[in-house]
């Protein structure tokens, strides 16, 4: 696991606390990780397959919030 302190500002707060704010996660952390595994697809850095049911979870519920 790997925690780390991220200051948000400006823009990405706004953006962040919006996407908490309209159910796109219960909690910034949440929102957080979904967006870095939407990245990772979009970046062709993992595949749509996921493997571990939180990763299958966190993939349903973007593809859901997307649509």
């Amino acid at each position: 696991m790997t925690t780390l302190t991220i200051k948000f500002e400006g823009i990405p707060k706004e953006v962040l606390e919006e996407a908490v704010k309209r159910g796109y996660g219960k909690t910034k952390s949440e929102v957080l990780r979904a967006a870095l595994i939407q990245f990772g697809q979009d970046m062709d850095l993992i595949k749509p397959k996921l493997h571990s049911k939180t990763e299958a979870y966190a993939y349903s519920e973007i593809n859901k919030r997307t649509k």
